[in-house]
């Protein structure tokens, strides 16, 4: 009897996720203040709605596929806003990460240094394209050593850097 149950449960689960998943995709209100203007952000609950309706409608992708699916469907929910990164530069106008660390390294590489010279030589290019990050990464080293770690190492992180911004 209670395998039954069980195996009904499983049943009723994979038709609820094969209905939502061949369900037509509901489409989420655009707001126009935030496609008004591109260099406005989009408020994080308006953004944290329209991801949670994408993850529904593609709840059988993961991995890349899931990702590009979400990509898709975020950029469909809010046309005109750049919400990701393109070409190495984030939404902001600041070059992201990786491509800030690739030109330094190009930099770095032309000078041949070598040794603790080319690690100085790499940090302060860094530092020097991308303060924000080199700030958090300052932030994170004084909370770890405090001892801090998971949901308190965020949210000290979060307060030094909002702090050291202004």
């Amino acid at each position: 009897m209670r395998s039954i149950w069980i195996v009904s449960a499983f049943v009723l689960g994979l038709a609820g996720a094969a209905q939502a998943q061949t369900a037509p995709p509901a489409k989420a209100p655009v707001s126009t203040t935030a496609t008004a203007a591109t260099d406005e952000p989009i408020p994080r609950t308006e953004r944290a709605k329209a991801r949670q309706d994408c993850v529904a409608e593609n709840v059988a992708l993961t991995g890349d596929d899931l990702r590009a699916a979400m990509r898709i469907c975020m950029q469909g929910k809010f046309p005109g806003v750049q919400l990701y990164a393109r070409d190495g530069v984030t939404r902001d106008g600041k070059p992201t990460a990786v491509a800030a660390r690739a030109a330094c390294k190009d930099e770095v590489d032309g000078r041949k240094l070598e040794g603790s010279e080319r690690i100085a030589a790499l940090t302060a290019c860094f530092n020097g394209k991308r303060p924000d990050l080199a700030q958090r990464s300052e932030c994170r080293k004084e909370a770890r050593a405090k001892g801090l770690d998971g949901a308190d190492l965020r949210k000290a992180v979060d307060a030094c850097a909002r702090e050291a911004k202004g």
